[in-house]
């Protein structure tokens, strides 16, 4: 076996049983507490691939800080309790893009320079240059480039075709927003 496989299951085991011990220090019946963390994992595993961070501390500061709101509101209803874990483990996959979520989508994005550009411009031998170009050095930046400014795909949508969290989507488009900007004088 990798490393890497021991430490995500030893991470897993110990956060786990981190979270279990937050729900009897708030004098929750060991079962209310696996029906919540049950709850929480189902509803990831059934609403899209689960979000995780690159980071591990930041996944058990996460996990904690989300358990721990739960568990605080069992006092006050149990069925409010369930809906937030739901809620909870729906935000957990990455999904809950506010653009996914409404219709409306903005006046402007960071992007929309580009945007626009690339809408009144579609055959400007700098942009066709450039999109070759692009295509040649790196074949995921061009499909990143493809599916935001030609196909206007949500992070979500682009997450889900190429496998990428969220934050490599966003550093990625930022490199590519710098190099058109340069390199067609948007």
């Amino acid at each position: 076996m990798n490393k890497k496989f021991l430490f995500c299951l030893f991470f897993n085991i110990i956060e786990t049983i981190v979270i279990f011990m937050i729900g009897l220090i708030f004098k929750l019946s060991p079962s209310l507490i696996v029906i919540l963390m049950l709850v929480f994992f189902f509803t990831r595993l059934l609403c899209g691939r689960p979000k995780h961070y690159n980071k591990w501390y930041r996944c058990f500061l996460w996990s904690t800080l989300t358990f721990t709101s739960v568990y605080a509101l069992t006092d006050l209803d149990i069925f409010a309790t369930i809906l937030l874990t739901i809620f909870a483990g729906f935000i957990a996959t990455g999904r809950a893009d506010i653009q996914d979520i409404y219709q409306w989508k903005g006046k402007s994005t960071k992007y929309s320079d580009i945007e626009e550009y690339i809408k009144y411009n579609p055959m400007n031998d700098k942009l066709l240059e450039f999109e070759k170009k692009l295509k040649e050095q790196d074949g995921l930046l061009f499909l990143l480039y493809k599916y935001r400014f030609k196909e206007n795909l949500t992070f979500a949508e682009i997450s889900e075709k190429l496998d990428l969290e969220n934050p490599r989507i966003v550093e990625k488009l930022n490199t590519i927003a710098f190099s058109i900007r340069i390199y067609c004088g948007i």
